[in-house]
């Protein structure tokens, strides 16, 4: 999960300070969008006490990557892949949540068929493809050849 959570961390950047992600989605810290995900009244509790702070975001990116290898753990092709594939569809739950993971519906099929070219041809068929830049491309070919990538 450390690499995982290191390599999420490069893709998203840092910042104290709410901004718009690409998606329109007020987001902060490592990625995370608190219009979607929200935060708990402990959370909110812990802002309003101490600010927001790089030591919550990391607790944050924790839990949420947590969440996301559950997510990614239901799914049925899930167990059949390497680590390194395994961090792509974490990596992509933590960006899209798993509802717009799910709708790669092609992408899944070809997993479940262990056919990983195939599905790394449906992920670069795609329109967050076109719009994630490194991420994609790294997240594509590690998809592709089964090993970790280094981020370009």
């Amino acid at each position: 999960m450390e690499k995982i959570i290191e390599r999420i961390k490069e893709y998203e950047g840092f910042s104290l300070k709410p901004y718009l992600c690409p998606a329109k989605k007020w987001t902060v810290g490592y990625g995370y969008n608190y219009e979607d995900r929200g935060f708990s009244t402990a959370d909110l509790t812990e802002i309003l006490k101490n600010g927001f702070t790089g030591e919550f975001a990391e607790k944050l990116l924790e839990r949420d990557v947590e969440k996301c290898m559950k997510d990614a753990e239901a799914l049925p092709f899930f167990k059949d892949l390497n680590d390194a594939r395994r961090a792509v569809a974490v990596d992509m739950i933590y960006q899209l949540g798993i509802g717009g993971f799910k709708k790669f519906k092609k992408m899944q099929e070809r997993l479940s068929a262990r056919d990983y070219v195939g599905a790394a041809r449906e992920m670069a068929n795609s329109k967050w493809y076109t719009q994630s830049g490194r991420r994609s491309r790294t997240n594509v070919k590690q998809m592709e050849e089964g090993t970790w990538q280094e981020v370009k």
